[in-house]
C-alpha cells in the first residue's frame, strides 16, 4: 500500500518550524531553544538502576507548596537518550549512514546521531558538543508505591515437568502505569534535525535494563516550547505536577495508577505557569495546534517523497555544516 504524497517543502510541519528555528546549523551558539514535553508512560515493570538490585532513588520535595520530603524513583538521564540514539542509528544505517560509527571504538562525525547527540574526541579527531539537552526524571508517586521486589528463578531443563530450580535473585522493579514528566530541550537546530529527533523519540519503546523483556514506554508529546532558554528542570515539573494532582485528588494520589489523562491536564497546567511566569517569551504548541504538527509528521513519514526529501535537507544541513566547520 502506498503512502501519501506529502512533500517535505509544502509540510505542514516545516512550515511551521521554520518559523522559529535556524535555516542552517551555527558554528557558534545562537541560543534557538525548543523544548519537547514529554510523559514517558510505562506500560510493563521495569529495571531502573544504574548498577545493583535496587531502583534509582532520591530523596526530594514532593511539590512547590507541598514541600513535605518524599522519595522518588529516578530515571536516569542516559537511560532516556541512550535507547533513543540507539534508534536513530538503526536508522541511519538503513538510510546508509554512519556504517563505521562505533561508540566503543571510533565515532564517525559525520552521521546525525554524532552531529546531534554529540560525541567525546577520538584518536585527536575532535569532538562535538550535544544539541540535545536532559535531564534525570522524577517518578510523581514516592518509591514505595510504585516499587515491587521480583525473584528471579532458574529454570532447570533437565527436571522432568520443566520445574523451577531455587531462586537465585531479588530485583527492584516499577510497577506497571508509572509515569515519568521529562523535559528535552534541543539548542540551534534546524527544521530535519528537529524532525529527526521527535522520530527518535516517538518510535522508541523500551527503557531500562533487561528493555528485551520488559520496560515497554509510550512517550506522549504534550507540548512544545519555542523560547531562548530552558524553562524548567525536570524536578520541578514533577513538583507541580504533584501540587496539582494533590490539589484535585488529595490523598487518593498514593492509592493506585494515575489516569493518563489527569496527569496530562496537570502538565498542561504546569506548561501553562511557567509560560505566565517567564521573563522571556515563549510559543507553546499545546492542544489543536499540537495535534496539527504530528498529524503532519504521521503523513510526512508514510510518504515516500516525503521521507526522502526531508533525509536529503537533513543531509544538505550537515554537509553545510561540516563543510563550514573546516574552515
Amino acid at each position: 500500500m502506498k503512502g501519501s504524497n506529502v512533500t517535505w517543502k509544502d509540510c505542514v510541519v516545516k512550515k511551521l518550524l521554520d518559523q522559529h528555528l535556524l535555516e542552517e546549523i551555527p558554528k557558534s551558539p545562537q541560543r534557538v531553544y525548543v523544548s519537547m514535553v514529554i510523559l514517558r508512560e510505562f506500560h510493563s515493570t521495569a529495571v531502573l538502576t544504574t548498577e545493583g538490585q535496587h531502583l534509582d532513588v532520591e530523596m526530594v520535595r514532593a511539590g512547590r507548596t507541598k514541600n513535605q520530603l518524599l522519595s522518588r524513583v529516578v530515571l536516569q538521564k542516559r537511560k532516556q537518550v541512550a535507547p533513543e540514539r540507539r534508534t536513530g542509528r538503526a536508522f541511519n544505517r538503513q538510510m546508509g549512514w554512519g556504517e563505521t560509527c562505533d561508540y566503543m571504538k571510533k565515532m564517525c562525525g559525520e552521521c546525525p546521531d554524532c552531529l546531534l547527540y554529540g560525541f567525546a574526541a577520538t584518536s585527536g579527531d575532535g569532538a562535538q558538543r550535544s544539541r540535545v539537552l536532559t535531564d534525570s526524571g522524577f517518578s510523581i508517586r514516592q518509591y514505595e508505591a510504585i516499587q515491587r521486589s521480583i525473584t528471579l528463578n532458574a529454570i532447570q531443563d533437565t527436571t522432568q515437568g520443566g520445574i523451577a530450580g531455587s531462586a537465585f535473585a531479588e530485583r527492584e522493579h516499577i510497577r506497571p502505569q508509572v509515569f515519568f514528566p521529562t523535559i528535552e530541550t534541543a539548542i540551534d537546530v534546524t527544521s530535519s534535525e528537529l524532525v529527526y529527533i521527535l522520530r527518535n523519540i516517538l518510535s522508541t519503546t523500551r527503557y531500562g535494563a533487561e528493555s528485551n523483556r520488559q520496560g515497554y514506554v509510550k512517550n506522549h508529546i504534550i507540548g512544545l516550547l519555542f523560547t531562548n532558554t530552558e524553562i524548567m528542570s525536570n524536578l520541578e515539573l514533577t513538583q507541580r505536577v504533584f501540587d496539582y494532582l494533590i490539589q484535585e485528588k488529595g490523598e487518593k494520589i498514593h492509592e493506585g495508577p494515575l489516569e493518563q489523562e489527569e496527569v496530562r491536564q496537570a502538565m498542561l497546567h504546569a506548561l501553562n505557569e511557567v509560560v505566565a511566569d517567564s521573563y522571556l517569551p515563549i510559543q507553546l504548541y499545546v492542544g489543536e495546534e499540537l495535534e496539527s504538527v504530528f498529524s503532519g509528521l504521521r503523513q510526512l513519514w508514510k510518504s515516500e517523497e516525503g521521507n526522502r526529501e526531508w533525509l536529503k535537507n537533513l543531509a544538505e544541513d550537515h554537509q553545510a555544516y561540516l563543510k563550514k566547520r573546516s574552515k
